[in-house]
This record gives structure tokens, C-alpha cells and sequence, in this order.
């Protein structure tokens, strides 16, 4: 459920960008993730938690992009360009292309647009260890549950 969260927050502070480079298109929006974090309800700054994220994005040129994101107390702390081969403790991996990501950046919900290129597949979220699967699960049927209530 956290890891959901965190993508789901961090995509949907995300605006259009006047850039050709995905990493520093994500990188300035990090800063205003982190400017509205305090808005979050503290149910929610209690899920984001301490997460350590693999972003892996096919760029258009076919290029492979990874990116480490780690978030503290809901914050994203760290978030870097890193190396194929750099090996760090992620609680997940999400993958995707260059295009859904900036499809994304370009949408006025980017919200929604996040959850349905997640549904159709064009995002992968994969929890990394059995806990973080169970999380996933669950925040998985709370994200269902909200979006049949009306929150998303």
C-alpha cells in the first residue's frame, strides 16, 4: 500500500515540463512533491513511511534509465540517477516507458491517468519480499475500494 501511495503522490504533483530529459523533468517535480507533503493526511504520511524505490524507464531512444528514490517520513530524500548494475535494499521496482511517464507529466489528472496506465500494464509496480507483496495486495484493494467510493 505504501509503495502504491508513493508512486501515486509523487506522479500526481507532476506537470508539464519543458524539457527533453525524463530524469530532470522527474527530479524538478521531486522538490514540489516534497513542498506539499505536509498536506497529506497523517494516515497517509504514516503509510508513505520509509520506502527505498527502483525507477527503471525505457526512454524513447530505447535506452534503459534507473533512478533510486527513497522516502522518509514521506519525503523523498534521495532520488538519483543510478547504474544498471548499482545495487541497493529496494522495497519495490516499477517500471515503465519514457511516453506513459510523460503522459502522465502532460495529464491534467495525472492521477487518473497513473491508475489506468497501471491497469492496462504500461506501469509495473513489483514489491520486492513477501511483506511488501502482502502491502501491495492490500493497497491494491484499498485504491479499488477508493475509487469506488469517489475519493480517486
Amino acid at each position: 500500500m505504501k509503495k502504491i501511495i508513493i508512486l501515486l503522490i509523487l506522479l500526481m504533483l507532476l506537470m508539464p515540463v519543458a524539457s527533453a530529459d525524463i530524469f530532470n523533468d522527474l527530479e524538478i517535480k521531486v522538490n514540489d512533491y516534497n513542498q506539499n507533503t505536509e498536506y497529506l493526511p497523517s494516515y497517509l504520511k504514516s503509510l508513505l513511511g520509509d520506502e527505498v524505490i527502483k525507477l527503471v524507464i525505457v526512454a524513447d531512444s530505447g535506452d534503459e534509465i534507473y533512478i533510486k528514490a527513497v522516502t522518509e517520513n514521506a519525503y523523498v530524500t534521495t532520488f538519483e540517477k543510478v547504474s544498471k548494475d548499482t545495487e541497493f535494499d529496494a522495497t519495490m521496482i516499477i517500471g515503465s516507458s519514457e511516453a506513459t511517464v510523460r503522459s502522465i507529466i502532460d495529464s491534467d489528472t495525472p492521477l487518473e491517468t497513473f491508475i489506468e496506465a497501471k491497469d492496462n500494464g504500461d506501469i509495473v509496480i513489483e514489491p520486492v519480499g513477501f511483506v511488501n507483496s502482502v502491502t501491495y495486495t492490500v493497497a491494491n484493494v484499498v485504491l479499488k475500494i477508493s475509487q469506488l467510493l469517489g475519493f480517486i
